[in-house]
């Protein structure tokens, strides 16, 4: 059943007008405002009453350790919280999270009713409050983020977010309203009615829009970090700096947050009065912040430059402080409260979004969640502490707090001032970086003093590199001050700048220039046409379906190709616009066109603007065109067809890039293609290879792109790869978790697998020296006792040859494991100076091994060593290790076992070759536990021959 929420006309005109929403966006994003605006009122609701009863039981004394607990909390279940998300979907965390908020809350209810709650029993509500509010707001953002793309993101979050806005002011006065009506405790349970709406809701939101997709296409949505946040901020000295510079606003807000609710309980006499004061407020502060981010936000940030507006929030705090020392009224601390709730989330919030500009995107997205969670909880605990020893320890008064406050200040003003020179020094760096490299010319150094001065000054006066680094960038911020500088860029030289130029303006409302783009379909550029294509899908005044249909029907080649390449983009997962724009039908007769043309590059062109067509789009009638092309003699329609193909991501697709693997000319574009299939594909690879259902020259890249993901997760099934795969497979292996060691120090590999990887080479060296010894003895015996078959001992001769090569495939593997434990510029040389060295040489590289090695692997590893210095016969070397002497059935038994291709068929045909009836029971095994089919054929037909 389809929920349709109902809306007037008029007002649905002006939503779509104004919000820059699309008609078919409209239900989900309506549906997705009004679940964040239930969840907000509902914790606008629970924080007023939980506080005022913990207060009111409590006082202001117990709210240090409350803030220590919670920051406890906070971190410890962020682990767990991590953990669930990678073992449980998201639409289950989300239902388990609402039903057990619900249930909390009427469990709460009750037993603060009956006062079965009470005395420090009271810091689990107080705790649980704050948890929620933290994973509630998170699981939105989440399944926002699953249910749009990252364009549509940009588009509607703004209008989206409007709601926990509209829920922030909407909950606290609700709050107020209840507790005239209501004892405060009832106030729980219209919180429990209120979230259970979400669950119904939420549901349906997973059901109509992000059930259907598959696991890569969920996981690309929903990226796992690959490298430690911590680890980033650390070696970023700007993400460092902020990160600092927001802790500090968090201990200085916990901190007045102490000194208000001290004054409430103290000025306030009872819990219901005190519970309509918070609620109140809570409400008014979100008024106050949405009128300064209206209306005075840019104005302010555009006046004064982002470095001094970063100044307004500690300014105010502190003109409070100060004043609250002298007058130590209910009003001054609510003032107080207002500057610090209304700036941080207006002036504040959008001055640090533009002090990041130079951050890589990605490296954003990575430590977002840790400076939201991990340091807000820290600056939290922080408070915490500081307040426990002043106020609980030295027993000093909440105005007093004011002098901390103010000290603090002071060192927050000082690390704004080092930020604003940490981003000048990155700003430079960021048009250093994009600087193509060139021999020493003149380099005339553009000035960075304000942060949106410096932007626009790269724009007007920039190099082209420096130009496109920066329309990257600003990209991400859509800020409406840079539109007019960005327009002018519609008539640069550059090909990717007007590109990207357009695809700034896409997002930007200051004006619409549909006229002037317009006329940029008939650039030569494909990319300027594409990007053209896209703005004037979305903000052409007329009917966009008869514009594209002209253009796609257009006789200029490029211009047809960039139509239907530029519809597609705009309208991938969007199927009610792609049966309104008749999508498929758009792509047959390009197909046909395809098929009619003569000129060689002009179907080159067609074909390669209708495969990107069906890879955007994702029309699966299609992918039949997709498979045929990825067989084309031309490479560039191969490369083109793999890009296409992986865009779709679907698993179809896997096979038949893999296939591309093994060929050097599409290798790279064939790693990045199954790159883009995200996490999820590591399972996939790792499952074709351990199952063999991939050619091995393919399984031994699949590696590379395990590889590229450089995550914990990709370590171990690595790890995994080293175990019973294919030589080539393992090699390639070790050398991935050796390249990812020592590159990656935050990756781990235990110590421990090494030393078993190692040992379990060795005996396997041990055990090959022993069959070669066996085969040996055996051709001894035969030619002494009888004749053996010429094809026997061919055969046999075969064997021992390809074993011999073996014991230097396992020392190479054995030395490169090395290399993960042990620097490789160390170990790596080792190998080659003991096969190919002086005599000198090669003692002195045991001694080094001998010098290096914990005694486990001495013991196992030395006397390996030591044998392949040994010119002597297997038989020296045998007694020397101390080998087993094996039978020639336990030989081919302890071969067969073995994940070898090329070695079971040289003991198969060893063992047809010497025709003896006795290997029928040997063969039989091998059917019963191997699971190639190449070996499994030959096999039946040895039994064939035996029977």
């Amino acid at each position: 059943m389809k929920i349709k929420l109902p809306i007037n006309k008029k007002l649905k005109t002006f939503i779509l007008k104004a919000f820059d929403i699309k008609e078919e966006e409209l239900n989900k994003t309506l549906l997705l405002q009004l679940n964040i605006f239930i969840l907000i009122t509902t914790l606008l609701v629970i924080k007023p009453t939980i506080n005022s009863l913990f207060l009111s039981e409590l006082t202001s004394s117990a709210l240090p350790l409350g803030y220590v607990l919670t920051a406890l909390m906070a971190i410890i279940g962020s682990f767990f919280y991590t953990k669930a998300l990678e073992k449980y979907t998201l639409n289950i965390i989300i239902d388990r999270t609402l039903i057990a908020s619900i249930t909390s809350l009427i469990a709460f209810g009750i037993l603060l009713k009956f006062n079965v709650i009470s005395g420090v029993f009271l810091y689990i509500p107080y705790v649980w409050v704050a948890i929620y509010g933290l994973l509630t707001a998170s699981q939105f953002w989440l399944l926002a983020n699953v249910v749009y793309n990252v364009r549509e993101a940009k588009r509607v979050f703004g209008f989206i977010g409007a709601g926990a806005i509209a829920g922030g002011i909407f909950g606290g006065y609700l709050t107020s309203f209840l507790t005239k009506i209501l004892y405060t405790e009832d106030l729980l349970f219209i919180a429990a009615i209120l979230v259970s709406i979400c669950v119904p809701l939420s549901r349906y939101i997973w059901k109509n829009e992000v059930k259907s997709l598959n696991e890569f296409q969920l996981s690309i949505k929903n990226e796992t970090n690959t490298k430690s946040p911590f680890k980033l901020i650390r070696q970023s000295k700007l993400l460092s700096l902020i990160a600092l510079v927001i802790g500090m606003s968090v201990l200085i807000a916990k901190l007045i947050d102490y000194q208000y609710s001290d004054y409430a309980s103290r000025f306030i006499a009872t819990e219901d009065e005190l519970t309509s004061f918070f609620g109140f407020w809570f409400s008014t502060l979100s008024v106050i912040s949405l009128l300064i981010q209206l209306f005075l936000t840019k104005r302010i940030v555009g006046t004064f430059g982002v470095g001094k507006s970063l100044l307004w929030l500690p300014a105010g705090i502190l003109i409070g402080s100060i004043l609250l020392l002298f007058i130590p009224e209910l009003w001054v601390i609510v003032f107080i409260k207002v500057v610090d709730g209304s700036l941080k989330q207006s002036v504040n919030k959008a001055s640090t979004e533009l002090l990041s500009i130079p951050i890589p995107m990605d490296i954003k997205k990575k430590t977002k969640t840790f400076t939201d969670v991990v340091v807000d909880s820290i600056a939290t605990g922080i408070a915490g502490f500081i307040l426990i020893f002043f106020i609980n320890g030295l027993d000093i008064s909440s105005t007093s707090i004011s002098i901390i406050i103010i000290v603090l200040i002071i060192i927050w003003l000082v690390l704004i001032y080092f930020l604003r020179q940490q981003y000048v020094i990155a700003f430079k760096q960021l048009l250093d970086n994009a600087e193509v490299k060139k021999s020493k010319v003149h380099k005339e150094e553009l000035k960075v003093t304000s942060i949106i001065g410096s932007v626009l000054r790269v724009l007007n006066t920039g190099k082209e590199n420096q130009i496109i680094n920066m329309l990257e960038k600003t990209l991400e911020v859509k800020d409406e001050r840079f539109f007019t500088a960005i327009k002018t860029l519609l008539n640069h030289d550059s090909p990717k700048v007007k590109a990207l130029a357009i695809d700034n303006l896409y997002f930007l409302k200051t004006e619409n220039l549909s006229t002037q783009i317009e006329a940029m379909i008939y650039d030569d550029n494909q990319q300027v046409t594409t990007s053209a294509f896209r703005y004037l899908l979305k903000n052409y005044k007329q009917n966009t379906i008869v514009l594209f249909e002209n253009h796609i029907n257009s006789t200029d080649n490029t211009i047809a190709n960039a139509a239907l390449v530029g519809l597609s983009l705009e309208l991938r997962n969007n199927q009610l616009l792609q049966n309104r724009f008749n999508l498929e039908q758009k792509i047959e007769s390009a197909l046909n066109k395809y098929l009619e043309l003569t000129d060689a590059n002009l179907k080159n062109n067609t074909i390669k603007s209708v495969l990107e067509s069906i890879g955007n789009a994702k029309i699966s009638t299609y992918y039949n065109v997709l498979k045929t092309q990825l067989l084309s003699k031309d490479l560039d329609v191969v490369k083109t067809a793999i890009i296409s193909a992986s865009k779709t991501l679907d698993p179809e697709f896997i096979d038949h890039i893999i296939s591309h693997l093994s060929i050097k000319e599409t290798r790279q574009i064939a790693v990045d293609a199954l790159f883009f299939y995200n996490d999820p594909v590591i399972d996939v690879l790792y499952q074709k290879v351990i199952k063999e259902t991939i050619d091995f020259e393919d399984a031994a890249y699949v590696i590379l792109v395990i590889e590229k993901f450089k995550s914990q997760k990709a370590i171990n099934t690595l790890m995994l790869l080293t175990g019973d795969t294919e030589h080539t497979v393992k090699i390639e292996a070790i050398e991935a978790l050796k390249r990812l060691k020592w590159k990656y120090p935050h990756l781990k590999i235990k110590d421990r697998f090494i030393v078993d990887k190692i040992l379990d080479e060795c005996q396997l060296y041990q055990n090959t020296l022993a069959v070669i010894h066996t085969q040996i003895v055996l051709q001894y015996k035969m030619k002494s006792v009888t004749m053996e078959s010429k094809d026997e001992n061919e055969a046999r001769n075969g064997l021992i040859h390809l074993l011999e090569q073996r014991l230097d495939r396992q020392l190479q593997r054995i030395f490169r494991f090395l290399g993960i434990k042990y620097p490789p510029n160390d170990v790596d040389p080792i190998l080659n100076t003991i096969m190919h060295g002086k005599e000198e040489q090669r003692i002195h590289a045991i001694e080094f091994l001998d010098n290096i090695l914990n005694s486990q692997l001495k013991k196992e590893l030395i006397p390996v060593a030591e044998s392949v210095l040994l010119d002597s016969n297997q038989e020296e070397k045998l007694k020397k290790l101390n080998l087993k002497v094996f039978s020639e059935i336990e030989c081919y038994n302890e071969l067969l076992k073995r994940k070898d291709v090329k070695l079971k068929f040289a003991v198969l045909y060893l063992i047809e070759k010497s025709n003896n009836t006795n290997f029928k029971p040997l063969l039989e095994l091998v059917l019963i536990n191997e699971t190639n089919k190449k070996i499994r054929a030959k096999t039946e037909s040895l039994l064939g021959l035996t029977s």
